[in-house]
């Protein structure tokens, strides 16, 4: 019903643009108004891309070897938590790497939960613990818990009223380094298009650090090959 509407209004160019435009803005202004709730209730209730092909399927993204030898840089490793691990793609490959550490995640969706600890269990990997949780109810946690803590592509969908208490919670419980994987822009903005947050990292993390502690780095596109992430994705830093 959706595309033969829009099938439609394309016969009529002034009136479709102004439709889309009209469309654009008003997620936006939702954005701000409702701000990170409205993107938790989203993710909270996904369902979709949470089979174990899917699961296969994004261990194999190659931004992956990236991340992961950049937490390997941070050696020796006894202990790891992602913020918004999804199904665990990430943790996967962190215990087949540190098959002795302590590798935890949390997730704000239970399905993607159960279904991680589904596939862990028949991989018989005992050394990974996933955990339903929003990015900044991290109270469980005591301090200096995790030597990284790090996220891919999550605090995108974090809006200004949580973002600096997020980071503070990750600091908070974090030894050696945070780490993230996010799209990096001159300037705050909400893009509706995709349903993320672009900012200044080095900005945002200048509240928290000094400057020299803080390193970006562009994600190579054979890492990502996608436009978006070509232009906006980088691998964020922070020595601590």
């Amino acid at each position: 019903m959706k595309e033969k509407i829009k099938s439609i209004l394309k016969s009529y160019p002034s009136i479709y643009h102004f439709v889309q435009n009209y469309y654009w803005k008003t997620l936006s202004l939702k954005a701000k108004f409702l701000r990170t709730k409205m993107v938790e209730r989203k993710w909270q209730n996904r369902k979709d891309l949470i089979t174990a092909k899917d699961f296969w399927l994004a261990t194999n993204h190659l931004h992956r070897q990236l991340l992961i030898k950049k937490i390997e840089s941070f050696s020796p490793i006894s202990s790891v938590l992602e913020i918004g691990c999804g199904f665990g793609s990430n943790l996967y490959l962190l215990a087949k790497k540190f098959p002795k550490a302590k590798i935890k995640g949390i997730d704000i969706n239970p399905k993607f939960i159960q279904v991680s600890k589904e596939i862990f269990s028949k991989e018989k990997i005992l050394n990974v613990e996933t955990l339903i949780g929003r990015a900044d109810e991290l109270g469980r946690f005591s301090a200096k818990s995790f030597d990284v803590v790090f996220t891919d592509a999550v605090l995108m969908y974090i809006g200004p009223d949580k973002i600096k208490k997020v980071i503070k919670e990750i600091t908070r419980i974090a030894k050696k380094a945070l780490i993230f994987v996010e799209w990096q822009s001159e300037k705050e903005e909400y893009d509706a298009h995709v349903g993320v947050w672009k900012r200044n990292y080095l900005n945002l993390l200048s509240n928290f650090f000094s400057k020299e502690r803080i390193s970006l780095s562009k994600i190579p596109k054979e890492a990502w090959p996608d436009e978006n992430w070509q232009k906006f994705g980088y691998l964020i830093e922070v020595k601590l």
